[in-house]
């Protein structure tokens, strides 16, 4: 029997050395225990005893070394077309509030290392009656951002929106062609138009807050493979809630991934630090502790699934999943999916 030696770095715990192995702490023990002499033997309890600098393991076994090569550059297909699905609920009290679905063409290019994207075609499959003319309202206000240049970090995140230029004009437009005459009828959509005026003005931001491309823009991260143990990214991300959009909502993420027969899997979990829950708490006592008698119970959920191509590690679909809930009795729950059509037009 073969074996090598993983030498240990400060910090190293048997779970952190088992996760960038991708075996059990179990299975990492008992293999090292069975070839060791009797004072490296490690004890059952997470913290390696200070005298054992490496421990022992199967040539089967992914070194270090050898999972930097598993590292790999992950994106959307360049000048690909992916239609983008959406789906969201609003409940209150058990009862749908708000139930929407839609499906939009969204074309990527990258042009000097930015990307460049094309909304190119939007259909609302279902709407609520009574919201449709507010939803037909915001559809033509989101057509100043139907064309985004955005410059990313070598993280992916985005770090600015090089047009803003372009689309303050296009809204500007938009106001005085388009959405003038409701403000007239409705000074609710006076103050639409006001709370659009300032995320125009600050569109870096408020590109940057947005949960859709957010996850989109994971896709294209650095990523390892096979990863059977949750492995955190060095990144969070702050996004609006969709709840309450004018307060954040900080996530840790977490991804796993493996090999299917079509696709190399990638599975994202997220999960918020309890310290940044306290301004919901407020929002949600002032305004809804007397329509819903449930006491402030949080979840904030994403799940979501990414396949990519084995040959070129390009993205050819995802699912996202998002739940938001402030109890039992008021949640938001939306599904994102992304699928890539660049061949079938």
């Amino acid at each position: 029997m073969s074996h090598k030696i993983y030498k240990l770095k400060k910090g190293d715990t048997l779970q952190s050395v088992a996760e960038e192995l991708q075996i059990s702490v179990s299975a990492l023990r008992d293999y090292h225990n069975k070839y060791c002499d009797l004072e490296y033997l490690i004890p059952r309890e997470d913290k390696i005893p200070s005298h054992i600098k490496g421990i022992i393991i199967s040539d089967k076994d992914i070194t270090i070394d050898d999972k930097l090569k598993n590292i790999h550059c992950f994106s959307l297909y360049t000048n690909g077309k992916y239609e983008i699905g959406i789906k969201n609920v609003l409940l209150v009290n058990n009862e749908t509030i708000s139930e929407n679905e839609s499906k939009n063409i969204w074309n990527f290019s990258e042009i000097n290392g930015c990307i460049d994207l094309n909304i190119i075609k939007k259909n609302i499959l279902k709407s609520n009656v009574q919201l449709k003319p507010l939803l037909d309202i915001i559809m033509m206000i989101n057509e100043s951002t139907d064309h985004l240049k955005l410059a990313l970090d070598v993280n992916n995140n985005i770090i600015e929106v090089l047009n803003k230029n372009e689309i303050l004009e296009k809204w500007e437009e938009i106001k005085l062609n388009k959405i003038k005459f409701y403000e007239f009828k409705d000074e609710f959509i006076k103050i639409i138009v006001k709370q659009y005026d300032h995320a125009f003005k600050n569109i870096t931001s408020h590109i940057q807050k947005n949960l859709l491309y957010q996850l989109i823009f994971f896709s294209c991260a650095k990523l390892k493979y096979p990863c059977l143990y949750p492995q955190l990214l060095k990144r969070q991300i702050v996004v609006n809630s969709l709840l309450f959009p004018e307060k954040n909502i900080i996530y840790d993420l977490k991804y796993t991934s493996k090999e299917t027969k079509e696709y190399l899997l990638f599975n994202l979990t997220t999960e918020v630090p309890s310290t940044s829950l306290n301004h919901f708490k407020e929002i949600y006592e002032k305004g809804y502790s007397k329509l819903i008698k449930t006491a402030f119970s949080p979840t904030f959920i994403i799940e979501s699934s990414y396949f990519f191509n084995k040959k070129n590690n390009k993205l050819e679909k995802a699912i996202i999943y998002v739940k938001e809930q402030m109890n039992k009795d008021l949640m938001y729950i939306a599904q994102y999916t992304l699928t890539n059509i660049s061949l079938k037009m």
